[in-house]
This record gives structure tokens, sequence and C-alpha cells, in this order.
């Protein structure tokens, strides 16, 4: 079985051979298929939105902001999430966050909460975060047991049954569209022309591209979304941080010999960020997106971080959330923690909450 990565490398081109070739034609023949599905999913639903059918998409009966992307894999939305969340909160509304859940790691036949939940948790601890498939009955419980006000849907987008205030679709500039082919040939979740419904698109990582990278990808999303307000943002290291809370400042990388490891949707990120911090990577280790960590897997990031003689290992906060740990073999961990800085568009989005949220009396 193929994992995230391995089948990156085979749908990019990048992984030569017969194997991979005969894979890519396979994977081809089923995008059609796919293309119909999606196209008549769209349709039900836009036929729906006209009619204000209810029973195709329901109402959460409070305000519900959606934050989703285009393409399979990270797009940052967590950093976004949190932003939205306390901007919210900062503003008296009570808050729920709402998500479906994927990757949650099953443990006595129950579900517990996914990777990005526990970080959430760490970093939004009076916010409650709701993880079920059908997230409109956890809208449900939000507003009539939590006295929720208003909702922040996690990795919503395609997720149309549920009517939304407001939909932010992100993209990734470093990736930004799904290698230009859809699922599950490339990476795109659905046409392009699909950014023609969200009422903002932000323009994620941005420090890791070039300004003329950023602008042809800004004229082709206008393509499809002329009218939408596009924001541009990049995340901001804010700290370190070990599993029992401890913190240090990111200028404790510079120079440093480090072993970093993550299950993310997109690792090459991680480690473009983790240079420009002036850190010394001395060795790696990459898994799956939303990646349960057994005791072997530690075992070997500790003898691997070892060899290489690392004075620190370095990871996600998703990822130091599973593994549940201040040292592997003596060395110490830490998670970076990222939060988002916009470039442009800030005023925009917090234009779009006012109407939202329960403003100060």
């Amino acid at each position: 079985m193929l994992d995230r990565n391995q089948l990156l490398e085979i749908i990019s081109g990048n992984r030569k051979g017969i194997v991979s070739t005969t894979i890519r034609i396979g994977l081809g023949c089923m995008t059609p298929i796919y293309r119909l599905a999606i196209y008549l999913r769209n349709r039900k639903f836009d036929i729906a939105a006209k009619q204000g059918n209810e029973s195709i998409i329901r109402s959460a009966g409070i305000p519900v902001i959606s934050v989703g992307n285009m393409t399979t894999g990270g797009t940052g939305k967590t950093p976004m999430v949190i932003w939205l969340a306390k901007q919210l909160r900062s503003h008296g509304s009570r808050v729920a966050l709402v998500s479906r859940g994927y990757g949650s790691e099953n443990r006595n036949g129950v579900d517990g909460p996914n990777d990005e939940a526990l970080e959430m948790e760490h970093r939004l601890p009076d916010v409650p975060h709701l993880q079920d498939p059908d997230r409109y009955r956890m809208t449900q419980i939000a507003r009539h047991e939590l006295d929720s006000e208003i909702i922040v849907l996690d990795d919503a987008f395609q997720h149309r049954q549920l009517a939304r205030n407001l939909d932010i679709v992100l993209i990734d500039a470093t990736a930004p569209f799904g290698l230009n082919r859809l699922l599950p040939r490339g990476l795109l979740r659905e046409p392009l022309d699909g950014l023609s419904r969200a009422d903002l698109i932000v323009l994620t990582r941005t420090h890791l591209t070039s300004t003329p990278e950023r602008n042809s990808v800004v004229q082709k999303i206008k393509r499809y979304a002329p009218e939408t307000t596009i924001a541009e943002t990049r995340t901001r290291a804010s700290h370190l941080l070990q599993f029992d809370g401890q913190t240090e400042e990111v200028s404790k990388l510079d120079g440093k010999p480090i072993f970093f490891f993550c299950g993310i949707g997109n690792p090459e990120n991680f480690k473009l960020s983790l240079e420009k911090l002036n850190c010394n990577i001395v060795g790696s280790q990459k898994y799956p997106d939303h990646f349960h960590y057994q005791r072997s897997d530690l075992e070997h990031i500790r003898e691997s971080a070892k060899s290489g003689e690392a004075a620190m290992i370095i990871c996600t906060h998703k990822d130091l959330v599973k593994i549940g740990t201040n040292r592997l073999g003596g060395i110490p961990v830490y998670a970076i923690v990222v939060d988002v800085e916009f470039l442009n568009g800030e005023q925009e989005l917090k234009e779009h909450l006012v109407h939202l949220f329960k403003p100060d009396n």
C-alpha cells in the first residue's frame, strides 16, 4: 500500500519506470469518472442553493464560517482556524470548532480526537472542538448544549450539505493547484471554477515563494474568481514548545544541529521553514499525514537523532501532542508553534467577521 508521499512521487512524474507509468495511466483513466461525479454533486447543491432547499442544504441556525481548500494535503488550515477562533473570542463570541475528525486514532473501538484537535486544545483551551462525520449534528450540539453563538468548520469547502455564512478557501502558494489535475490523477478535489463559490481566498505560505511565483498564482485565481478578495499570509514561527508547556525563543535554533520529523500533508514546507531559521539539519524522518506513532517509530527517531549528533529534535505541534514527551534518548524535543501573519487582506476578512460575531456592547 502506497502512502501519500510515495503516491505524490508517482503522480507528479518524479518517480520513473514502468510500474509508476502504469499507475499514472490507471489513475488518469479514473479521473473522468471522478470529474462527472463532482459535476453532478455540485450541480445538485447549486440548484438546492437557488431554490433554498433546506432538505439538501441544512442551516445550523447560527452563523457558520467554513475554512477549506481545493486540494488534498496541508494548506495551513489549522493556523487559520486558530486565528479565526481567537478573533471571534476577542469580540466576546462563544465559538465552537467542528470538523470531520479525519485521522482519528481508534482505541478500544472508540475514535479519539485527531492530531489537529489535540493541537487546537493546546492553543485554544476555551474553545470546544467537536469531531464527527455528521457535522450538522455537531453544530446542533454546539448550539443547544454548549450555547455556542458561531461555528468554525474545518476543512469543509466541499461539505456543502451544511449552509455557511462565510466561505474561506486557502491555497498553498508553494503547491497551489494540485498538479493541475483532478483526483485521483492529481490532487485537486474539484475543478478550479469552484473557486467562484468562495467569499475570500487566502494565499498561504507566501514567504516560501518568490514575488513572480505569487503573482502568477494570483492571476490564475482571478481567472476563476475575478470578484473575490485574495488575501496573502505567511506563517511566523512564534516560539518553541515542549510537551509539558515549557517554551523557548525560536532563536535557540540558530546554528544548532537538529533532527526533525513530521507526519503532515506537506513535509517539504516544514523543512523549508526550518532552513529559514538557520538551524543545521543533520537528519530527518517524514511520515504520512495523521500518522499514529508507535514505540518503534520513536525508537527510530531517537537513534537517528543520536547518530547525527543532534542537539535538539524538532517536530510540528500536532506531532508533539501525539508523542507526548519532552525528550527522546536524552535529546530535548520541541515543536515549532506557528501563527498566521497577514501581508494583505486582513482588514477585508475582519470586515466579513464583523457581520457575524456578537459585538461588544
